[in-house]
C-alpha cells in the first residue's frame, strides 16, 4: 500500500503518524488498499480545528471519508470508525449482490 500524507503547514507528531499507519495496516487486513491519501488540516479559525480526510484507492469504488474534532487523535479515531463502517457497508452490498445472483440461478450453483 502506498501512503500519501499531506499536512500543509501543520506537522503531526511522530506518534500520530505511527498510530495512523497502525490503523491503516489493520484496514489492509479487511480490504486490499492500493493507495491511501490522507490530508491533515489544523484550522485555527474553525471549530473543531482538526480535520482529517481519507481517500482509499481500492478495487471497485474508492472510499472517501472525512472527520473533524477538537484533538487530532479524536479526529483519527472518528475517521477509523467511518472507514470501518464504509468497508462493512461495501461487504454487505457485495454479499447481497452475490446472494441475489444465487437466487436467480440454479440452487446447485450456489453454496
Amino acid at each position: 500500500m502506498k501512503l500519501s500524507l499531506k499536512t500543509g503547514l501543520y506537522q503531526p507528531s511522530v506518534s500520530f503518524s505511527s498510530l495512523l499507519r497502525e490503523k491503516l495496516a489493520a484496514l489492509c487486513k479487511l480490504l486490499r488498499i492500493e493507495e491511501a491519501r490522507i490530508i491533515v488540516e489544523k484550522r485555527a479559525e474553525c471549530s473543531p480545528p482538526f480535520r482529517l480526510s481519507a481517500h482509499l484507492v481500492v478495487p471497485g469504488p474508492d472510499i472517501v471519508v472525512e472527520s473533524a474534532d477538537h484533538t487530532l487523535r479524536a479526529a483519527l479515531h472518528k475517521l477509523d470508525d467511518l472507514l470501518h463502517l464504509r468497508i462493512q457497508k461495501m461487504r454487505l452490498k457485495q454479499i447481497q449482490k452475490i446472494s441475489g445472483r444465487c437466487q436467480k440461478t440454479s440452487p446447485r450453483m450456489c453454496p
